[in-house]
């Protein structure tokens, strides 16, 4: 009965040990490789202009990440994230937030063989009178078991490769591409991964790049021959596409990730938050910093918005926001002047911010298309110390 007791106990707490959830770490990522070597030069890179970088596995998307922070703090990697996109070369920085790798990668010298792992010898240990009798195994026919096969997605195999400049190191973001002219269908898929496209209304596919830091670009490939259009061809028949990105210059516009707002209100969403404090801290930081926020929307009509009105908060809406019919151009600007007044609620200087509504004039997508939500979005324009 004793005996009983202690095993339950035993399993009980190492069940309750299993299912104890470590808190996420946050990871300023600088890059994401397949390729294992990929993410060594990355790190070698990024370490040979005086950054601690280290890179770990994703397990269960088989990839590399290079990053320059490791921290449990959501605000101190969002306030790194800034400063990393606006004073370095890695404008295409974003926050992954989970959990890296078992343990630690250490940076190598790809040509550098690993030292042999010394083995312990393994002691056996004759078994007391006293200890548990280990239960005979119990063999199993292998032939009963079924495996469960995976069906192969619908479609063709793509690697769309994003890297900075011709043969440099890929970059994270995304491809967006048209399914069909006729309705504006665009579907968005992640970069330098494999993806299975369906075969679109026309021949080709209309491939344009989005990629924070670098400019779009544009290709259209033939589905029914891919391989016309590919660099080469992996080993799983997929087509791999490159795209040699150019750096935006150093005063271009730099687009928020995560600052979204509500359908036609300037009212910001509660996942802006940690973007913005990023942005509040890097600020605070570089007292000499100024911007320009500029608001964009999804086509040039007038409409009926919410804006924030008397009411306190910044990510919700309620009782206090007023309704209004609005130009475009008006919405844009109401869109940047929250983000304007967010900013200055958290000790940022109102002189040294900026706002512009540009209306619906700069739309990255069709009005009427899948994506068309991309369209609402606000951009920084930052300088160092010269007046607005």
């Amino acid at each position: 009965m004793k005996l009983r007791l202690i095993i339950f106990l035993i399993g009980f707490f190492a069940f309750l040990s299993g299912n104890t959830q470590t808190p996420p770490h946050h990871y300023v990522v600088i890059g994401v490789f397949a390729m294992h070597d990929n993410a060594i030069r990355y790190t070698d890179h990024a370490n040979k202009r005086n950054f601690n970088a280290q890179y770990a596995k994703k397990p269960d998307r088989n990839l590399y990440y290079v990053y320059l922070l490791d921290t449990e703090d959501k605000r101190q990697a969002f306030a790194f994230l800034m400063k990393i996109r606006v004073e370095t070369e890695f404008k295409q920085a974003w926050v992954f937030s989970g959990h890296l790798g078992e343990q630690q990668a250490v940076v190598q010298e790809i040509k550098k063989e690993p030292e042999p792992i010394k083995e312990e010898p393994v002691i056996e240990e004759t078994p007391k009178k006293d200890s548990v009798i280990t239960p005979p195994v119990v063999k199993v026919d292998s032939s009963a078991i079924k495996t469960e096969v995976k069906p192969k997605p619908d479609g063709k195999p793509f690697y769309f490769k994003l890297t900075n400049g011709d043969g440099g190191p890929e970059v994270n973001g995304e491809v967006h591409i048209m399914t069909s002219a006729k309705a504006n269908q665009y579907q968005a898929f992640p970069a330098n991964q494999l993806v299975y496209i369906k075969a679109p209304t026309g021949a080709a596919l209309q491939v344009t790049t989005l990629a924070a830091g670098y400019k779009e670009m544009k290709r259209a490939i033939n589905y029914a021959d891919p391989s016309a259009s590919a660099a080469e061809v992996g080993s799983g028949s997929e087509a791999i596409v490159a795209f040699p990105l150019i750096r935006v210059k150093l005063g271009d516009y730099i687009e928020f990730s995560n600052v979204r707002f509500f359908q036609n209100s300037a009212i910001l969403q509660p996942d802006s938050k940690s973007e913005l404090d990023g942005l509040v801290d890097l600020m605070k930081e570089n007292t000499k910093y100024k911007i320009r926020i500029h608001g964009h929307c999804n086509g040039q009509r007038t409409r009926d918005i919410v804006s924030k009105g008397n009411s306190t908060n910044f990510f919700a809406t309620d009782a206090a926001n007023v309704k209004e019919s609005a130009s475009a151009k008006q919405l844009t600007l109401l869109m940047a002047e929250i983000v304007k007044e967010y900013l200055v609620s958290q000790g940022i200087e109102a002189d040294r911010i900026a706002t512009k509504g540009e209306g619906g004039k700069q739309a990255i997508y069709p009005s009427n298309s899948t994506l068309a939500s991309r369209n609402e979005r606000v951009e920084i324009e930052i300088t160092k110390g010269k007046s607005k």
